[in-house]
């Protein structure tokens, strides 16, 4: 019993540092939509690309409404503690033509703060979103007011690996506010949003599943009075090694905002009633690291065999759970010997 719990046990802990560090929808590690209060490392740059679908009949039976949009996210750890992330949107569908026009774009500087521990870590985070879109507001999306906009993000991650080994569960929550247009009355405009997410992942051998809850909710809008007409979305997704040591994404988006009767509204739209979304991430060093790798293991899966050696922190942290669970085995084994020896 107790080396089936060992065997379990290391399996989930020899999950790839590059696969935990895999950076969202808008760059930043964490999940899709929800961020990580851990950064990237010092030196680590991260490029990934999303794809979304959503289809959707129309009155006209030769003809679907559509929702295709791509981006490019991009991810720079500046120190160990401080992340630089941008995002691009070379497509995105204006319901007219084949190939739509580039979206809106955005950077952000994620630091995690002095205030972190080892199970609770802090981070905060703040961005621009820049109107690099020729259309805006376009149908089944989040609003997008098409002007200059800031927002900020408080960050808190709980990292639950240590407290409960066999369990190695993560819950991510963020809180932010997005002003969408800077140029008029700061924080105090009716385009002004809150930014809810939340998030768990669970790392399986090479694989992460998650799940999380993101939702763009309007601050004071006279329109939008009920929080169920807000942008809002459940989504559940996957993370895998890939080959040449790609990081893939397949994720779900099912929509949990209820449709207004006058969908044809500036700020009542009618959100996509559910997504499917496909990532690749990949992972560069500009910097050779000292120490940050150790010898690949011969005993090692053949997935596994294809990627480099794990990192050192993460051998050590395995070794110490291995020594732990054998003095648990042999302190059983005495026990077990002293009932025989009693009972005898």
């Amino acid at each position: 019993m107790i080396r089936t719990v060992l065997i379990a046990l290391l399996a989930s802990s020899m999950v790839p540092d590059g696969l935990y560090s895999q950076t969202t929808l808008f760059g930043g590690r964490g999940l899709l939509r929800t961020q990580s209060a851990e950064t990237v490392g010092r030196s680590v740059f991260y490029l990934n690309t999303f794809f979304s679908t959503f289809l959707q009949a129309t009155p006209s039976a030769s003809t679907l409404g559509k929702d295709h949009t791509l981006t490019i996210g991009l991810t720079f750890g500046i120190g160990s503690f401080v992340e630089l992330t941008g995002l691009l949107t070379p497509y995105q569908d204006d319901q007219k033509h084949i190939w739509g026009p580039p979206g809106d774009s955005q950077l952000g500087l994620k630091f995690r703060t002095p205030f972190s521990g080892s199970s609770v870590i802090t981070s905060v985070m703040i961005f621009t979103k820049i109107p690099t879109a020729k259309v805006r507001n376009v149908p089944f999306e989040p609003y997008s007011s098409g002007k200059l906009g800031a927002g900020a993000l408080g960050i808190v991650t709980f990292d639950l690996t240590e407290t409960f080994p066999l369990f190695p569960l993560k819950a991510h929550f963020n809180f932010g506010y997005m002003d969408h247009n800077v140029r008029d009355e700061l924080f105090n405009d009716i385009e002004d949003q809150f930014l809810i997410r939340a998030g768990l992942k669970f790392p399986i051998r090479s694989t992460i599943l998650y799940t999380e809850y993101s939702a763009e909710v309007f601050v004071d809008n006279p329109v939008v009075t009920e929080y169920r007409y807000n942008s809002q979305r459940i989504t559940q997704g996957v993370k895998f090694l890939g080959p040449w040591d790609l990081i893939m994404d397949l994720a779900v988006d099912i929509s949990l905002s209820k449709k207004p009767e006058k969908p044809d509204a500036v700020f009542l739209k009618e959100y996509a009633d559910w997504k499917i979304i496909f990532g690749i991430n990949y992972q560069f060093f500009f910097k050779k690291q000292q120490n940050r790798y150790v010898k690949k293991d011969k005993d090692r899966d053949s997935r596994l065999r294809r990627r480099r050696a794990l990192p050192l922190e993460v051998h050590e942290k395995r070794q110490r759970i291995q020594e732990e669970l054998e003095k648990m085995e042999k302190s059983l084994k005495k026990e077990k010997s002293k009932e025989k020896q009693s009972d005898q």
